[in-house]
């Protein structure tokens, strides 16, 4: 019965793939469709900066053929781990061909999901060759929602800068020339000074927008709306979809 369960599951699944966070999932599923079972480590609703997996998650890794890292602060605390559970995973780094700073949020620029998305294809193909005609078409379906995304900014974004707790959104901000001021100083709570330097420049720049994330904490910029008479948009940098989440920041900073 076993076996059986196995052999239906390998039927359904050309393969089985494990990657960091929920976004990379939506990108690999928007090209593979059910042609690929994905593993996710970082469940929902928790932060790569400090998740920690457990036994059962290690465990499934054992099925995955391919990893996908992304750079976040899992990937580098982990990957020798998820190497020595399954010494004959691919490890494959989700944004090989882009160059980053120290911040990893490469999921949320239209320009970088593009140059993402061109790296699964190529491992999808590379790996399940005889899929590669249903893998481009989705592929460039995918291109084509990404492409008008980019389009709908430019011409939609009127606002100028806004401020958010995390600077999860740099990449997004930095593709449509506008300004993400962060409350986070150095990966820690602002102190009061800082703060009121935030506001002070918020005040500056007619910031109407403050962006926060479940993921992070929202007393301070909730703080800083409500002093510069901003209104407040929650919206997760962590959602399965990317360019839904890139829509999104579209539409609020309209």
């Amino acid at each position: 019965m076993r076996f059986f369960i196995i052999f239906i599951g390998s039927l359904l699944f050309g393969l089985n793939i494990s990657v960091t966070i929920l976004p990379q999932k939506g990108i690999v599923k928007a090209i593979a469709g059910e042609r690929a079972n994905v593993n996710v480590m970082v469940p929902p609703g928790n932060s790569p900066a400090t998740y920690s997996p457990n036994f059962k998650q290690l465990k499934a890794l054992k099925n995955s053929q391919i990893y996908f890292t992304i750079g976040v602060p899992f990937d580098q605390k982990y990957i020798s781990k998820i190497k020595e559970t399954n010494p004959n995973i691919k490890i494959i780094d989700f944004g090989k061909y882009i160059e980053k700073n120290k911040n990893p949020h490469i999921w949320l620029s239209p320009g970088f999901l593009m140059l993402e998305a061109k790296v699964v294809l190529d491992t999808l193909i590379k790996n399940d060759s005889k899929n590669k005609e249903f893998y481009l078409s989705n592929y460039k379906k995918l291109i084509n929602n990404l492409a008008k995304a980019e389009i709908n900014g430019f011409k939609n974004i009127n606002q100028k800068a806004f401020i958010t707790f995390h600077p999860s959104f740099y990449y997004f901000a930095k593709d449509f020339l506008i300004k993400q001021i962060a409350i986070e100083k150095e990966g820690k709570s602002p102190s009061f000074s800082y703060l009121a330097k935030i506001i002070k420049l918020a005040k500056e720049n007619n910031i109407k927008s403050v962006i926060i994330s479940p993921e992070f904490p929202t007393k301070y910029a909730k703080i800083v709306a409500q002093k510069i008479g901003a209104k407040v948009y929650v919206i997760s940098p962590l959602n399965e979809n990317p360019l839904k989440t890139i829509n999104e920041l579209i539409k609020v900073l309209k």
